[in-house]
């Protein structure tokens, strides 16, 4: 494919996401769509490498980018005054690539229509422009984004399946999970299963007491717990539950590829619906997730090895032994 910048000589296609982790985790297939349905040979990414800084080298998605780095803003402009000069870094930005799938500007037609523009100063592609979600599709989510990319390129996904897993970790990984836990005086080689009792939001937070019960029952079937607290945890949680929480070897301020490192040792992980709980199912690991206000129907991980345990609000918001030896039963089905 011939382009204003030069011969390029292999086919690209173009993510761009300015979701949290969850979210983008949950359209990343899409990256896998393009190339093995696509011919797309290499898939960039942008969005906040804070929460994708891990993609490239083991996932489908081979380059990111910051969206701090293109002066996206532009784009948000009046169509009607909206113009490129020669040499414009922002079509610069999105030259060569003949696939471009945006989850962000759904809202804004002139985003859609500025966009299309600048892509098309440098060749013709497929632009499509997605929202993270649609209220009236009620299978997952992640389905509803390949659905569109699909029938956009007029192809089936006839016996197309997420790849598993999604996330492969690399063989350092492994070794560095194994230094983390055992800096905390854990061999990892013993059975170790993650709690995750934090999420983005407070209302999406089972009882912590139930994690903390979750925790004994675990351990007593020989099973090493380790609690995941970053500052959030810290913040939203009261003194004696994050007493209790620290009872328990913890790690906390990990970065996301440390956290990816730890859980690739781990045997088992138990969270909320958070990014957290997105990032353990990727991995294939076995994937405990409770649900509460939120659709698992529609946001559930997507792994090969996960169980939802759906509760309604006020049991969700309190203390409920039945509950903990509910979700004890569902894990067992997957350790």
């Amino acid at each position: 494919m011939e382009a204003i910048f030069g011969k390029q000589t292999y086919r690209k296609g173009l993510i761009l996401h300015p979701g949290a982790i969850g979210d983008c985790l949950l359209a990343l297939p899409t990256a896998s769509l393009m190339k093995q349905r696509l011919g797309i040979e290499q898939v960039d990414w942008i969005g906040r490498t804070e929460y994708i800084e891990f993609y490239p080298g083991r996932s489908a998605v081979d380059r990111i980018r910051s969206l701090d780095s293109i002066p996206l803003h532009r784009l948000f402009q009046k169509t009607e005054s909206f113009e490129v000069q020669e040499h414009d870094p922002l079509v610069y930005s999105f030259a060569g690539y003949e696939q471009v799938v945006s989850f962000l500007g759904h809202e804004n037609p002139d985003f859609e229509q500025n966009l299309l523009f600048t892509v098309h100063c440098s060749q013709s592609a497929q632009v499509l422009v997605l929202p993270p979600d649609k209220e009236s599709y009620k299978g997952p989510i992640g389905r509803f984004y390949l659905e569109e990319i699909a029938a956009e390129n007029q192809i089936s996904l006839d016996n197309w399946q997420t790849p598993s897993p999604l996330l492969e970790p690399h063989p350092t990984d492994f070794s560095a999970g194994r230094e983390q836990i055992q800096q905390l005086g854990i061999n990892p080689d013993r059975s170790i299963v993650l709690i995750h009792p934090g999420s983005g939001g407070q209302a999406k937070c089972w009882a912590a007491e139930n994690f903390i019960l979750l925790a004994q029952l675990l351990q007593q079937e020989q099973h090493k717990v380790i609690f995941l607290l970053g500052p959030a945890e810290r913040e939203r949680f009261s003194v004696k539950n994050l007493r209790n929480f620290q009872q328990y070897p913890c790690f906390s301020e990990l970065s996301l590829t440390q956290l990816l490192q730890v859980l690739a040792c781990s045997d088992g992980y138990i969270g909320n619906d958070s990014g957290i709980s997105h990032l353990a199912a990727a991995l294939a690991k076995p994937t405990l997730a409770v649900f509460g206000p939120t659709d698992p129907a529609k946001f559930a991980p997507v792994g090969p090895k996960v169980r939802i345990l759906q509760l309604e609000q006020a049991l969700f918001k309190q203390f409920s032994e039945p509950c903990v030896h509910q979700a004890l039963t569902l894990l067992r089905e997957i350790l």
